[in-house]
């Protein structure tokens, strides 16, 4: 297994891959793959890696992330790897996440497909840097929500566009209830077999393409062609960073703008009419087994997860396996053992 890291256009993005106050992922773990239209990045991006010793390609680009995408998996392919962790060049994962991914390659059965939900996201709020969950939502809200009002009279846009926006909203919310994965919106797929890298990302879309691939994959899981899992981001092992300006802001024009929404609604159609959605049908959780004590650590940015074990307070990530919960509670339970006798004989 190897981070495939695709990048395009931010310089100091890429380099906190390898920083030690960051990911820190090793030079020989990773693969960068420099899809960009901008040749002076490109020279740039080049150099860091050659300094570094670190694998990279420059592939073609049309300026779209899908077309990026596929190339990282075209490469991939190619490879002498079974596994890939995908990472979107402006995003970053955490130290957490850098461990769990090279645990699930040590397991005897690692999946096809890993998907992430309740997911991270960075953004400035009041001039601070603080993670939210952008992803899992109340679709009963959001769905009784007054869409026309906020484009007609906030946004200031036509009446017939604030109706049409409206109903894409509507359409995109109850699809998306149906089909995807409980109370998310979409689920990042991270992690990919050589037999997952089949399914590709629609390069017609500029936004949306990432949860067309991710309902493909669900698909050949539920068909029994592909086993795929989600995992908890509680930690995370995975950051959006909304800091700056990405490909969904400026595409819809900073929330402005959601033609996005139908092109991608009519290849969703697609699928539908097609038999390759699935109502109501959640994907298995990963389960990872980890050593006593394991910090998971994510910057800090959540608090950690608490198993409950009879009285005993286990902290460790969400998706730890119930031998690895139930190991660290008779690791507690001894200290506390050993801690009240000497507390005894004092």
């Amino acid at each position: 297994m190897q981070f495939y890291i695709l990048t395009s256009t931010d310089y100091d993005a890429l380099v906190r891959h390898f920083d030690a106050d960051h990911s820190n992922i090793q030079p020989e773990d990773a693969v960068v793959v420099i899809n960009s239209l901008d040749e002076d990045y490109i020279e740039a991006a080049k150099k860091f890696c050659i300094e570094n010793k670190i694998e990279y390609y420059i592939t073609e680009s049309n300026g779209t992330p899908s077309k990026g995408k596929n190339s990282v998996l075209d490469i991939f392919e190619e490879s002498k790897n079974d596994y890939c962790v995908m990472i979107d060049g402006d995003d970053v994962l955490t130290p957490h996440g850098v461990w769990m991914y090279k645990q699930l390659a040590k397991s005897k059965t690692p999946p096809d497909a890993v998907c992430l939900i309740n997911q991270n996201s960075l953004r400035f709020i009041d001039d601070k840097v603080e993670a939210i969950n952008p992803f899992t939502v109340s679709y009963s809200t959001l769905l009784r929500s007054d869409y026309y009002t906020m484009f007609r009279e906030e946004v200031g846009l036509s009446q017939e566009k604030s109706m049409y926006f409206q109903d894409l909203h509507y359409k995109f919310y109850t699809q998306h209830q149906k089909y995807s994965q409980g109370r998310e919106m979409h689920c990042r797929v991270t992690w990919l077999s050589k037999k997952a890298s089949k399914f590709r990302f629609h390069e017609g879309l500029i936004i949306g393409e990432d949860t067309l691939q991710m309902f493909k994959l669900k698909n050949e899981a539920v068909l029994g062609n592909l086993t795929f899992y989600t995992t908890d981001e509680k930690p995370a092992t995975y950051l959006y960073d909304e800091r700056t300006a990405g490909t969904v802001m400026i595409e819809s024009e900073f929330g402005t703008d959601y033609e996005w929404m139908d092109a991608y609604l009519v290849e969703l159609e697609k699928m539908e009419e097609a038999g390759e959605l699935h109502e109501n049908v959640k994907l298995p959780q990963l389960r990872i087994d980890y050593p006593i004590n394991y910090v998971g650590e994510d910057y800090n940015l959540t608090t950690p997860y608490v198993h409950k074990v009879k009285t005993v307070a286990v902290k460790l990530p969400r998706n730890a396996k119930k031998s690895a919960v139930q190991r660290n509670y008779k690791f507690l339970k001894t200290i506390q053992s050993s801690t009240a006798k000497e507390h005894i004989n004092v």
